[in-house]
């Protein structure tokens, strides 16, 4: 932790070994240590206080490129002649080491007069970071700058933008900062959105035209660089102030990604969990006038307290803006402006919430022409982005001055609790605002500004929410300003490329499917966890929706909490809920909010949704993880999780688990697991569940074993086909006799009569939003159709069964069969057990 006052460092260590001078920056834990060579002081390694984890490196310090030119500036063309300078303040250890430039180096037009970098640790910390100051005698332009550049031996892996680099699973090296760029390998690796998950969705696309390229490095590189565009006036100097790096290592036998997730934990806003109602499909809650939205949280506030449940803010989405200005209230709703959005604020703080907004920086949405007519500059979008609305330049003078102050104005006055900032493009190629006239410099000075507009809102309200959506990217470095990031799929997607009879499966498994795009290759995928995505929350605003069977309500619900989601939304319309409905979606908040810690962790499991797969999302928390799993198939299918690190359990392998059921019934699984070994979980056909995992072995379970389905399909001699089926006597709920066409249903006649599905569905292929279908398309995907018929009347009949003709189909019966229920009392904070006295049980006919 940083303190202030200045103390001297007794612990400067100057060693001769041979003719080289060497110094060493330490703390308790880790330390970095220099060689004075060719009159230049150059890092030789990064190391542990014992030795044991040592990372020799060839180090070029830092590397300067030039616009418009290749010719680049390293440690090589200086000289150190200064005495390099340690000292304290409180428990920071400082080291500043000075540069100047030998004669030959000034023909550069990007050299600087002195090169001043300053390393630093903190007592107690396992890393250490360094910022260059490049000190010019006049104004100057840097392409690209590198805060390190070396060689070093050992397997290396992860950059990108945004990202850190690995080296043998124990050290971490990045640039503290969303839009730092870290290359490994041959120095050059990953190439420009080469990462796995760099071009998924809504995704944000900046054209680098191949500057970040250092060609001819050797093997081992690792480059960590930015784009800084033009120098500051700073006394009678310009300067360029670099993006702080981090090197960081893992403890023994640790696991260098879960090494940097803890360094992360020191810097981020840390995770919360945070409950609001957004009015953008809710045509009711529109009206901000007076009291009209007040009401509408008491309305909600009468629901849902009963439970225990209470909704953190009521939010307007985009339309209580005057857009003709800069963020100014609606005078329709808002005659008296900042006063009257005030008093929303006062009103619902009064009721037992708070107020939040929806709120695009660049003013994206609002009148562009109004504020070029008003001397605020429009941002020159590149070929990606021109297909989008227009916005301002944040780094143009005007708009940055009046955007750092509204933002925060806003905040205060109307004492809001959470912003949800959309639209983030933070691209501009345009000259005079105030970066050189290309997509990288524009990228990083638009950047910048919004990073000072979130920063300067938690000054003035330091415990406000903040959410970025549209355009950002999964950089871990978003989370030291943001709470959550959006998840980059279209706004409120239906999937249906597998076989599903329920729409609100169909909403889970588009959610699902980006998310087994960004997460489930487990070799290459984001650092953000999944808990801090966004993604839209519960949706239900049409009347219709009341009607659906209350379990394939509650299975949607419960897959968008068992994601780990800390940002709960709720975009949901009173005259469109049941009182059932309200009641398992906050048994399903309830139990969430019992469970965070693990839900905090949550990692993606399993296979494509949309290819019919089962997959789910597992969160440890030491010894205890919560387990919820979903088949978007047919077939009984097992899930198998990695019992490992992977997966987040850092325990001891060889000890045994125990896995409890808790939705869509209560009892135990009935196997027990190993820690070290993989879990095999088998989930019913089209089948939600939710498991806690605790130590032990499984007690006596209820379930039972495959029930033996008296069924016959033959084919007649005139090519008919026909199943001669027993329907299981005891059976509750549900029983359906499913029928999946390819793309056609056949026609069906029971005991000779026809029978129609009283359900039905039928494909939308590839049905991804336009602007969030990058990277999503499945190859596999087919046309069908899709057909339930309710059995239940004939439970316990032998029925005669004939197909119509049909190219390609397939039938099956899926029933709840009765089993002895254990009655046992459920708690407010657990998920209702919608099937307790009934298991379920899928057969294929043909």
């Amino acid at each position: 932790m940083m303190k202030s006052g200045l103390i001297g460092l007794p612990l400067l260590l100057i060693n001769f070994i041979g003719q080289a001078q060497q110094i060493t920056l330490k703390n308790d834990l880790i330390q970095r240590t220099f060689s004075y060579t060719d009159k230049t002081w150059r890092t030789t390694a990064f190391s542990d206080m014992n030795g044991d984890r040592t990372l020799k490196v060839i180090s070029e310090e830092f590397n300067i490129l030039p616009i418009g030119r290749n010719q680049t500036l390293s440690v090589a063309d200086f000289t150190s002649t200064v005495k390099p300078k340690f000292y304290k303040k409180g428990d920071t250890s400082f080291l500043e080491i000075s540069y100047k430039p030998k004669p030959v180096a000034l023909t550069n037009p990007a050299c600087p007069d002195e090169l001043i970098a300053c390393h630093f640790v903190v007592k107690g910390q396992r890393f250490i970071r360094k910022k260059i100051k490049l000190l010019f005698n006049k104004e100057a332009t840097v392409d690209r700058l590198e805060v390190e550049r070396f060689i070093s031996k050992g397997d290396q892996s992860g950059g990108g933008r945004g990202e850190p680099v690995f080296v043998n699973n124990t050290w971490f090296f990045g640039l503290e900062y969303p839009a730092g760029y870290s290359r490994c390998m041959d120095g050059n690796f990953p190439a420009s959105f080469g990462r796995y998950y760099d071009k998924v969705g809504n995704y944000s696309f900046i054209d680098l035209e191949g500057r970040d390229i250092a060609p001819g490095c050797a093997q081992g590189t690792i480059r960590l660089m930015h784009f800084p565009g033009y120098s500051i006036p700073k006394q009678k100097q310009f300067e360029i102030l670099s993006k702080t790096s981090v090197a960081g290592f893992t403890s023994k036998n640790g696991q260098a990604k879960n090494a940097f997730m803890q360094y992360l934990a020191t810097l981020w806003k840390s995770p919360r969990s945070f409950l609001n109602y957004n009015n953008w499909f809710d045509k009711s809650a529109k009206n901000l006038k007076g009291e009209a939205f007040v009401n509408v949280y008491k309305k909600y506030k009468k629901i849902v307290e009963p439970y225990g449940v209470k909704i953190d803010a009521m939010v307007p989405d985009d339309g209580w803006q005057n857009r003709n200005g800069i963020w100014e209230p609606l005078p329709d709703f808002f005659p008296n402006g900042d006063a009257d959005l005030a008093l929303l604020g006062k009103r619902l703080k009064e009721e037992g919430t708070g107020l939040g907004l929806w709120l695009s920086v660049n003013g994206y949405n609002n009148n562009i022409n109004w504020g070029l007519k008003n001397g605020y500059r429009e941002a020159k979008r590149n070929s990606y982005f021109k297909q989008y609305n227009r916005y301002y330049s944040l780094s143009a003078t005007k708009y940055k001055e009046a955007i750092l102050k509204r933002v925060p104005e806003l905040a205060k006055k109307a004492n809001l609790v959470y912003f949800k900032h959309d639209f983030n493009e933070l691209c501009d190629l345009d000259s005079g605002n105030n970066h050189p006239a290309t997509d990288r410099h524009g990228h990083e000075a638009n950047l910048d500004v919004a990073l000072e507009v979130l920063t300067a809102t938690r000054k003035v309200k330091p415990e406000i929410f903040q959410n970025l959506t549209n355009w950002i990217w999964f950089s871990p470095w978003w989370l030291q300003y943001a709470d959550y990031l959006w998840m980059l799929a279209g706004d409120d997607g239906v999937n249906g490329n597998t076989p599903e009879i329920s729409t609100k499966a169909m909403f889970t498994t588009d959610r699902d499917t980006y998310l087994w795009r960004l997460y489930g290759n487990e070799q290459d995928r984001p650092l953000v966890p999944i808990s801090r995505l966004m993604t839209h929350g519960i949706l239900q605003t049409s009347v219709k929706d009341k009607d659906i069977p209350l379990q394939d309500w509650m299975d949607y619900v419960l897959m968008h909490y068992g994601r780990g989601t800390l940002l709960k939304e709720w975009y949901v319309s009173i005259d469109a809920m049941t009182t059932d409905q309200w009641k398992t979606l906050c048994a399903v908040h309830n139990w969430a909010k019992k469970h965070e810690r693990e839900l905090n962790n949550a990692q993606f499991v399993g296979g494509r949704p949309d290819e019919g797969n089962v997959y789910g999302y597992i969160g440890w928390e030491k010894d205890k993880a919560v387990l919820v799993a979903r088949n978007a198939g047919v077939h009984t299918q097992k899930l198998i999780i990695p019992f490992n690190a992977g997966t987040g359990f850092y325990g001891v392998e060889g000890h045994d688990f125990k896995l409890n059921v808790v939705y869509p019934y209560r009892d135990s699984y009935p196997a027990s697991f190993v820690s070290g070994k993989p879990m095999e979980v088998e989930i019913p056909g089209y089948s939600t569940m939710a498991f806690e995992i605790e130590r032990g072995k499984p007690g006596v379970s209820n379930v039972q074993n495959q029930p033996i389905l008296n069924e016959k399909t033959i084919r007649e001699s005139d090519g008919t086909l026909k199943t001669v089926l027993t329907v299981p006597v005891n059976v509750k709920g549900r029983c359906d006799l499913l029928l999946i066409g390819y793309p056609d249903v056949p026609e069906l006649f029971i005991n000779g009569a026809e029978v129609k599905a009283s359900r039905s569905n039928k494909a939308l292929l590839n049905n991804f939003a336009g602007y969030a279908r990058s990277g999503m398309p499945s190859t596999k995907a087919v046309d069908w159709k899709m057909g339930a018929i309710d059995l239940l009347p004939y439970a316990g009949k032998e029925l005669f069964i004939t197909y119509g003709k049909a190219d390609k189909f397939e039938s099956h019966i899926l029933y709840e069969e009765i089993v002895e229920k254990k009655n046992k009392a459920v708690g407010k904070n657990e998920l209702l057990p919608v099937t307790n006295d009934t298991r379920r049980y899928v057969f294929k006919l043909h």
